[in-house]
């Protein structure tokens, strides 16, 4: 039993090291990619906390958790953009396990990088969590299914033949099958070194408009009805390989956290890989 114990460990391991070179989560900034061109982007993301704000009751250890997304991005015209992706963890909490499902369209009203003064996109996602994933504090998601209207507002400053500094927001509104709405908003700061070195900060902070604000830990649903709010800052660095795509790090820390982990510290590895036929 220790043995197989032990090979499964090692499988776990092997799959985590290799899902981040398969897949994407779902794109929030104003800029599509090229007409027909798809994006593949694997992400690996390691978080921990030591208390969840009002939780009951209260953690006795560190809670750790890695999560793997799988996806893909896809222009069919230059206005419109398709992608899904696909989250699997494995936490404190649950053993490696499919978590989540998503799928999003946008469409792109204003291109600055066509003349426009700013680029502007809006749209809509759904996504669907497993009840196991559910009971897990770290899961962000809200109920089974999980519904947001957005919209992205950005502009690039460019030099030469390439952008240098570009500023964005991202808001939305979303809603699942039960519980109350919420609300989140991404604003980000990104520069550009020679089309080569990649540089962002960003601030995410998202509101729960739930009743409780007791977060019963050993019974856990979700956070549809739960008043939640948090604030994130971010900080990522992306290395560009030539014609075989991006690799990026990102470092990031929670600021402010009610009814919610507190002090989540989370490390996150990415690879980008964009392709056409």
């Amino acid at each position: 039993m220790a043995q197989r114990n032990g090979i499964i460990g090692n499988v776990r391991k092997l799959l985590f090291l290799l899902l981040p070179l398969v897949g994407v989560s779902l794109e929030v900034q104003p800029w599509f990619g090229d007409c027909l061109e798809f994006h593949f982007l694997g992400s690996y993301a390691y978080s921990f906390f030591d208390k969840v704000e009002k939780g009951v009751p209260q953690l006795q250890k560190t809670f750790e958790s890695n999560v793997a997304y799988l996806g893909l991005d896809f222009s069919p015209t230059p206005e419109w953009s398709i992608d899904t992706d696909i989250q699997v963890a494995d936490t404190t909490k649950q053993h490696f396990n499919f978590r989540s499902l998503a799928l999003q369209a946008r469409y792109l009203w204003l291109d600055d990088i066509v003349g426009d003064r700013v680029s502007l996109a809006t749209g809509a996602s759904g996504r669907f969590t497993n009840t196991d994933s559910l009971r897990d504090v770290s899961c962000p998601y809200h109920a089974n299914f999980d519904f947001e209207l957005h919209f992205s507002l950005g502009k690039e400053f460019d030099v030469s033949n390439d952008w240098a500094w570009r500023l964005w927001a991202f808001g939305a509104i979303g809603h699942a099958n039960k519980g109350s709405p919420w609300v989140r908003a991404i604003l980000a700061l990104e520069t550009n070194y020679e089309d080569q070195h990649k540089l962002a900060f960003l601030a995410e902070a998202s509101n729960g408009y739930g009743r409780h604000t007791t977060v019963f830990i050993d019974d856990f649903d979700g956070y549809a009805k739960i008043r939640q709010k948090s604030i994130d800052v971010s900080i990522r660095y992306g290395y560009r390989i030539g014609v075989w795509g991006t690799l990026r790090a990102s470092y990031t820390r929670r600021l402010l956290a009610k009814s919610c982990p507190e002090q989540v510290n989370a490390f996150i590895f990415s690879y980008l890989l964009p392709f056409s036929f």
